[in-house]
C-alpha cells in the first residue's frame, strides 16, 4: 500500500509546490495521517483519492500558515527600528512583539479588533465587517488608524 501511490503523489505535489523535497514531506505526512485513520478503524473507499485530498489539505494549511507568518512579520515591521543591524533585529524580535502588544493594548477595542482580524488573521474588509457587525468602510478606517498607531504616527 505505502509504495503503490508514492511516486505518483510526489510527482503531483512537486509540480504544485515547485520543490521535490517539500512534496516528499507532504506525501509522507499524508500517508501518516491516512495510516492513522486506518488504525482508528475509519473506513476509506478510495485510498488514492484520500491520499490526494489529505495532501492537498496539507498544502493549503501550509500556505495559510505561511501567509499568517508573513502578515505577522509585516505587522512587526511597523514597529521595527530599521536602522539596527540584522543580528540585533533577530535578538530584538521579542521586544518588537512586546512593543506591538503594548500599542494594541492602548487602542480602542474596535480599532484593535479590526486590525487583528485584517492584518493578523487575513480577513478581508468585508469578512471583518461581517464578523464585527460593522461596515467595510468602518473597518478600513479602523485599520488605517491602527497602522498609524503601530507606526507611531499621529495625525495632526
Amino acid at each position: 500500500m505505502v509504495a503503490h501511490y508514492y511516486a505518483e503523489l510526489v510527482n503531483f505535489f512537486s509540480k504544485s509546490l515547485g520543490d521535490r523535497e517539500s512534496a516528499a514531506d507532504v506525501v509522507q505526512e499524508a500517508y501518516s495521517r491516512v495510516l492513522a485513520m486506518h488504525a482508528r478503524g475509519t473506513p476509506s473507499f478510495d485510498l488514492r483519492a484520500l491520499l490526494y485530498r489529505t495532501g492537498k489539505n496539507l498544502v493549503i494549511s501550509g500556505a495559510r500558515r505561511q501567509a499568517a507568518e508573513d502578515r505577522m512579520l509585516q505587522t512587526l515591521a511597523l514597529v521595527a527600528d530599521h536602522s539596527t543591524p540584522d543580528v540585533e533585529r533577530q535578538v530584538s524580535a521579542r521586544q518588537l512583539l512586546d512593543r506591538l502588544m503594548a500599542r494594541l493594548a492602548v487602542m480602542p477595542r474596535k480599532r484593535r479588533e479590526a486590525f487583528i482580524l485584517v492584518r493578523i488573521y487575513g480577513y478581508s474588509y468585508a469578512e471583518a465587517a461581517e464578523y464585527t457587525q460593522s461596515t467595510a468602510s468602518a473597518i478600513d478606517r479602523h485599520v488605517v488608524r491602527a497602522v498609524m498607531d503601530c507606526a507611531n504616527h499621529r495625525p495632526d
